[in-house]
């Protein structure tokens, strides 16, 4: 931490120091002051270590202004603004990511050219972990999602097109062809305690018809609130102009009312307040209600404030009123910020209302961006609002999204002339990232040459006969583990310079469970009971849900129709189908868990008879026995060598042996002190002091 001296008191052995804008004093021992490491004035780096203040060394004041301009450079959220501690390396993780192509990879685009293969395989898929098929689903009031298996007319099936979406991931990977369906939304990044240098203001004016938005700089009052929010809710007791606007606050919830103040507020004093043993804050604080209610007025012209009460923290006792600062600065704010502010606001009531943020019912921000409304944001060039927050420790989003960080050879094709191997072999509606009004009029659409028919089972068998298991939490990633996904940890993610995303992204299969019984691993993917606020003990909860589970070894049946394919593409799509003895693929939801682990095998390899319209009496189709021949034609063109680290890491992702273990959980989990064990708690730990994690890669060994 940094700030500036502005007291020490010999006497009580206290010190007094300014952290961004604010004063906080700390008890300190007696050699700081018999050694006199620093005085009055100085600006200092220290760390807080429980009650234990410990200092560094003395730092410049250009020092001091490269901590408040934080965010203002180079030192966007992304960077390395300190030295920080090593990252925490993790490969026991239920994903990873198979990278683009290998580095002397040519990634070729061209024409489609017709071959002369036309025919059908007949394919049988078996389970080798429980698998599940999205189908009909339902929500109950509390939020929690009940899901049966997919079916027509009361036959299991898993629909063509999601078998066409495993393959072609296979294919694209081998063919190093486009990367499809990326993200047109930036990433988002939460920022960790102290790490959000901001200021308070209020929205004077919104940007529109060209002119940025105006945010008036804002102090910041402290209000005591009548009691500790630690669980339930309380009454929130001041009034407005003698109008009761209390309503019932919950403590999950948060509030935003507009006050008219008298012009007396600017008095207020400062004091001293207690944060927590041995360290105090100077800051100006409203103790009670009657305080409160005496700065209240009718008068129109009075001083517009904001009562803001924001999302709780357990024991917070202080809430927050702001006025327009006093010969306070304006800062501008573009279109852009805007429309982020909003993104966040609005992915944080979906948030809520999907039963992911389990510790909120409602948000506070639920309506739209209005004049006069708070927020918390950071000054770049000293006049520009950017990062504009609704918290402290904020979700901010980066300045890019996942498209611009994929490369121009891997996006899709806007000629016919210049397409990949997939899109030659499944066809495609042109750039798909890109907004309507930017797509090229010369490409429309390219119909596929490969068709999958759905896959069914007419003998099957379910987990407990049908009866729906209540899982764990789909545990995926945190969106703010930019590690994960990027290919470099050392450069600045908010500017999109040198860094790209890491790759196509494959769930590993669980060694431990395959082809075992479902009762020999059910502990560590089934949703144990949990004692809600009512003292009752339930598992079915608004943020997992409840799935009707196929058992092991179950068969489908299916077809997949080709046209016109060159020998080449045929051998690729072969291939890809019944992969390597040992590998296997993914199919369905749950994979996270182990769920979907697939066998795949061509059991009949039908091709068009060439003299078929010459007799009416001429079978259409006739058997093939020559698979091998044209999966060499393939390998002459190295789809399938492992030299290629690619296609090495995808076969080692695809394989049924790996030196993981999920026997326990799918995802790495601690336990809290209040002895909750999750993956969130593992996450918390593991990201304290600034550190990283960073997902190890497929050919990396599991350091365990």
């Amino acid at each position: 931490m940094k700030g500036k001296v502005i007291k020490m008191d010999n006497s009580t052995k206290e010190v007094e120091i300014e952290v961004k804008r604010k004063r906080e004093k700390y008890t300190v021992g007696k050699a700081i002051f018999n050694q006199k490491k620093f005085q009055e004035g100085d600006n200092i780096e220290y760390n807080l270590k429980g009650k234990n203040f410990e200092f560094v060394k003395k730092i410049s004041s250009e020092e001091m202004r490269d901590t408040r301009n934080n965010f203002s450079n180079n030192t966007k959220f992304g960077g390395n603004k300190h030295k920080s501690k090593e990252p925490v390396k993790v490969k026991q993780y239920p994903y990873n990511f198979v990278s683009l192509k290998d580095k002397k990879d040519v990634v070729y685009k061209g024409e489609r050219k017709l071959g002369t293969n036309t025919g059908k395989l007949v394919c049988k898929l078996v389970n080798k972990t429980p698998l599940f098929i999205m189908g009909e689903s339902e929500q109950d009031n509390k939020g929690h999602t009940k899901e049966w298996f997919c079916r027509e007319k009361g036959i299991p099936i898993i629909p063509g097109s999601s078998l066409k979406g495993v393959i072609r991931n296979i294919i694209d990977v081998l063919t190093n062809s486009v990367i499809r369906n990326v993200e047109d939304e930036k990433l988002e990044q939460r920022m960790g305690a102290g790490k959000f240098e901001s200021v308070f203001g209020i929205i004077e004016s919104l940007p529109e018809n060209g002119k940025k938005g105006i945010i008036v700089e804002a102090e910041k009052i402290k209000v005591k609130t009548k009691e500790k929010i630690e669980s339930g809710y309380k009454k929130f007791e001041f009034k407005d102009n003698g109008k009761e606007f209390s309503k019932k606050y919950n403590a999950k919830d948060g509030l935003i009312e507009r006050v008219k103040l008298k012009d007396s507020i600017y008095n207020l004093k400062e004091t001293e307040i207690k944060i927590k043993p041995g360290v105090t804050t100077v800051e100006k604080l409203i103790n009670n209600s009657k305080e409160y209610k005496n700065y209240l007025t009718d008068n129109e012209n009075g001083v517009q404030g904001v009562l803001w009460f924001s999302s709780p923290i357990y024991g917070k006792i202080h809430e927050k009123l702001l006025i327009p600062k006093k010969n306070g600065r304006k800062f501008e704010f573009s279109k852009e910020e805007y429309e982020d502010f909003k993104y966040i606001i609005k992915q944080r009531a979906e948030r809520i209302k999907n039963g992911k943020d389990i510790n909120s019912n409602t948000f506070y921000y639920d309506k739209d961006l209005e004049i006069g409304d708070p927020l918390l944001f950071e000054v770049k060039d000293r006049k520009m609002a950017e990062h504009l927050a609704f918290s402290e420790i904020p979700r901010l989003r980066y300045k890019f999204s996942p498209l611009d960080l994929v490369s121009e050879e891997f996006r899709p094709g806007d000629s016919l002339k210049k397409l990949s191997f997939s899109e030659r072999l499944f066809g495609t509606t042109g750039d798909n990232t890109k907004k309507d009004e930017e797509k090229k009029d010369e490409l429309v659409a390219l119909s596929g040459r490969v068709f999958f028919e759905d896959a069914k089972n007419y003998k099957p068998e379910m987990i407990d006969n049908g009866n729906l298991v209540t899982l764990k939490a789909f545990g995926e990633p945190h969106p703010t583990l930019t590690t994960f996904y990027l290919d470099n940890i050392e450069k600045n993610y908010n500017e999109n310079k040198g860094v790209s995303i890491r790759g196509r992204k494959f769930y590993w299969h669980h060694k431990e469970k395959i082809g075992k019984s479902f009762s020999e691993y059910r502990k560590s993917v089934e949703m144990p009971k949990i004692k809600n606020k009512n003292g009752k003990y339930e598992k079915e909860l608004a943020y997992n849900s409840s799935l009707e589970l196929m058992d092991i070894n179950n068969e489908f049946e299916f077809s997949v129709n080709f046209e016109n394919l060159t020998d080449e593409e045929l051998g690729v799509l072969i291939y890809a189908i019944e992969l390597e003895d040992g590998l296997l693929h993914k199919v369905g939801k749950g994979k996270a868990f182990g769920f979907g682990s697939c066998k795949i095998e061509i059991e009949g390899f039908l091709l068009e008879n060439k003299n078929k319209y010459k007799d009416f009496f001429i079978e259409p189709f006739e058997k093939e026995n020559k698979k091998e021949d044209y999966i060499n034609k393939a390998k002459e063109k190295r789809y399938f060598d492992e030299k290629r680290k690619n296609i090495k890491e995808l076969k080692a992702i695809l394989s049924e042996t790996n030196d993981l273990d999920f026997s326990e959980s799918p995802f790495p989990e601690a336990t809290n002190k209040k002895g909750e064990t999750n993956s969130l708690n593992w996450f918390v730990n593991n990201k304290k002091g600034d550190r990283k994690i960073v997902l190890l890669s497929i050919l990396d060994k599991n350091p365990k």
